[in-house]
């Protein structure tokens, strides 16, 4: 009984001993271990405090901290410097397609100004030949033209037509037919063939009997000489 005593005292001296000296000897390294840069750096990197830090653990995970807010930041300043140029040549693009739709539209505008100003000084050519012509014809009278085919006897069958002015000379207004000839008393004198005016009125002639016989024409012959007369067609 004695015996198992003493042994439990000595096995609870021994395990004081033991643990004093652990607590010795691990109070010896972790006094000497921070000293070591390798043992700082893992400690700091997992955020283990030690008494010999003196703050360097702070500055080093502070400069980390620093080094990789300025990587993200240069990082974002590049991407958004390239969505600024992106958005430049866009617009450049944009503003070129823009310049060169105006001067289009410049040149356009130019084009058709010149065709106004073209189309302005052909109706001023053409009104003032219209004006020209207006005053010739207010000056202007009537003429007549005369045609004549042979007959017989040396006779010619002459016709005239009186047309309206120079400006409009297919304008007619009268024609009239006839034949001179001379009488047996050496006098000359006119065989009527008739007359036409541009309404279609007509008329045959006025040639008595007497007027006949002293030509010596019969009214067979009076009727061949008529049909060489040429009258114009009526309204023309």
């Amino acid at each position: 009984m004695a015996s198992g005593a003493v042994d439990l005292l000595t096995v609870g001296a021994v395990g004081t001993i033991s643990f004093g000296v652990g607590a010795i000897v691990l109070f010896n390294i972790g006094s000497s271990m921070p000293k070591d840069p390798i043992v700082g750096k893992a400690l700091c990197f997992f955020e283990v405090p030690y008494e010999s830090d003196e703050g360097h653990c702070f500055k080093t995970r502070l400069k980390q901290g620093l080094t990789e807010m300025e990587r993200v930041y240069e990082q974002q300043k590049e991407e958004r410097e390239q969505e600024f140029q992106q958005k430049e040549r866009e617009l450049d693009a944009t503003i070129k397609k823009r310049t060169e739709e105006l001067a289009a539209l410049e040149q356009r505008r130019q084009t058709l100004e010149g065709e106004k100003a073209q189309i302005i000084q052909a109706r001023s050519d053409l009104e003032g030949q219209i004006k020209k012509l207006e005053e010739i014809e207010r000056s202007s009278t009537s003429f007549n033209l005369f045609t004549a085919r042979p007959w017989k006897r040396g006779l010619r069958v002459t016709t005239g037509i009186e047309y309206k002015s120079f400006v409009q000379n297919q304008e007619w207004v009268k024609s009239w037919c006839y034949v001179h000839f001379e009488t047996s008393g050496g006098l000359m004198a006119q065989l009527d063939l008739g007359t036409r005016w541009s309404n279609g009125t007509q008329n045959e002639g006025e040639n008595n009997a007497a007027a006949l016989q002293a030509a010596g024409f019969s009214a067979l012959e009076v009727a061949e000489a008529r049909q060489l007369c040429a009258f114009p067609a009526a309204g023309r």
